[in-house]
């Protein structure tokens, strides 16, 4: 290693040398320029990708005169450090024989999470989560090479040196977008099913559902058939008092049930935009719009592929942030109270359906990926939710309880309730631990 008052030479690897290893090298310039001294390469070098120059530049850091390199080019220099940036051996990246230690910190590929994209608003949002992760990394790397000699030192990634909690988030969240993706398909709840509370099949159909958790028959008139897929724990719209000419942001929207109530509200002056994470739900609410436009005669509903921790919205220039029963899928709740509180405008209001915990569900529950997909496992305690949404910085918070949704899905037998029931411990209910959550707050 080495001395102290020597930079330390780091070598970023991942096999294209075009995008992680680039924004890794970028960020280790800039944020340490006394103290680490930069370089990446690959094994299939290719062209700095432009997205990763955009939103690098976005952060304030220019990377476009940086060139792909290969891993022999560098052969004759001597590193301190070794720093794979691939994905859990997704990808062949590239090994380092030599004698520096070697580190593996593994992120997403952005160009295949962005695979299903059609415009760049649409895989930008990628782009900047890995960007901003990479940078919580780099942010780190002195300390950890000056003061953690246990670091792992393997050779390349494998199936096994991926297991930090960042990538662990990673695998829920590729998880939940496989349950969605599925439910889209009809292999779930909506159309083609019976319907159900958060991806809970009950002996309810999806509007019968809507209906008892306060829609009227009127806001469901102007939805088209498939876009109520039996997802909702609550009436977002209801609590948001929307207003015409408003901008709404509809965060997981599926197959844009909220977007299409809340079209007529905003009218012909207001614009609604649904962002969903999963490209098949992103199908069926584009293809639900034309239904919409012939029932209502308006044009102001618009749907974006991204996740909620990154979302494709520019800052200030929402008037109201929705979200039905989604919020508790983010790996990274946090973040996305962040980009919640980014988006709006001053003045701006929260108006979120969700499930929430009023105490600890047990492990045997939270452990349940089909309970997260259900919107449970990854449910947080009530107080987690003000504390998260008042570190963003907003104000005027309220949060209604409303335990009677649980208990209404334990009466009509939802299956995902039913195994909960099993796992809890005997002679308690799941609304002795869970509650559909009304969320309303304020930007000043």
């Amino acid at each position: 290693m080495a001395r102290a008052a020597e930079r330390l030479r780091v070598l970023f690897l991942c096999t294209g040398n075009s995008c992680r290893s680039q924004m890794a090298e970028g960020w280790a310039r800039t944020l340490h320029p006394e103290s680490i001294e930069p370089s990446s390469a690959g094994t299939n070098p290719q062209a700095v990708n432009r997205l990763a120059v955009r939103v690098m530049a976005e952060a304030g850091v220019d990377i476009s005169p940086q060139q792909s390199k290969s891993v022999e080019s560098l052969a004759g220099l001597e590193f301190d450090a070794v720093v794979t940036v691939c994905d859990s051996a997704r990808d062949a990246c590239p090994a380092f024989h030599g004698r520096a230690r070697v580190i593996h910190a593994c992120f997403d590929d952005p160009p295949r999470l962005a695979g299903a994209a059609t415009t760049d608003a649409e895989a930008l949002p990628h782009y900047r989560r890995v960007r901003d992760e990479i940078r919580q990394f780099v942010e780190t790397l002195p300390q950890a090479l000056t003061g953690d000699s246990t670091m792992k030192t393997r050779a390349c990634c494998d199936d096994s040196c991926c297991s930090t909690p960042a990538q662990d988030s990673h695998a829920v969240r590729d998880q939940v977008r496989e349950g969605y993706a599925k439910i889209a398909q009809g292999g779930c709840c909506g159309p083609s099913g019976s319907g159900g509370g958060c991806c809970g099949a009950t002996a309810f159909s999806p509007d019968q559902l809507a209906q008892a958790i306060g829609y009227s028959s009127s806001e469901l008139g102007a939805v088209p058939d498939s876009a109520n897929m039996g997802l909702s724990c609550g009436n977002p719209t209801a609590i948001a008092s929307l207003r015409p000419g408003e901008v709404v942001l509809d965060l997981g929207a599926g197959g844009g049930f909220d977007c299409f109530v809340a079209g007529p509200k905003v009218g012909a002056t207001g614009r609604v935009i649904g962002v969903d994470m999963t490209p098949e739900m992103l199908t069926m609410a584009r293809r639900n719009i034309a239904s919409y436009r012939n029932q209502t005669g308006l044009d102001n509903v618009e749907f974006r592929l991204g996740e909620i921790e990154a979302i494709p919205v520019a800052d200030a220039s929402v008037d109201v942030v929705i979200s039905n029963c989604v919020l508790n899928l983010s790996p990274d709740k946090p973040r996305v109270w962040r980009e919640i509180a980014r988006v709006l405008k001053p003045g701006g209001r929260v108006a979120v359906s969700d499930l929430a915990l009023v105490r600890p569900l047990p492990a045997s529950v939270t452990d349940d990926i089909h309970a997260f997909i259900g919107c449970v496992a990854g449910a947080v305690l009530v107080e987690e939710t003000r504390a998260m949404a008042t570190a963003a910085g907003l104000r005027h918070i309220t949060l209604t309880a409303k335990p009677q949704y649980i208990d209404a899905m334990t009466n009509w037998e939802d299956p995902l309730y039913r195994a909960i029931i099993e796992k809890l411990p005997p002679g308690s209910k799941p609304s002795d631990f869970i509650t559909s959550l009304d969320v309303s707050a304020v930007k000043p």
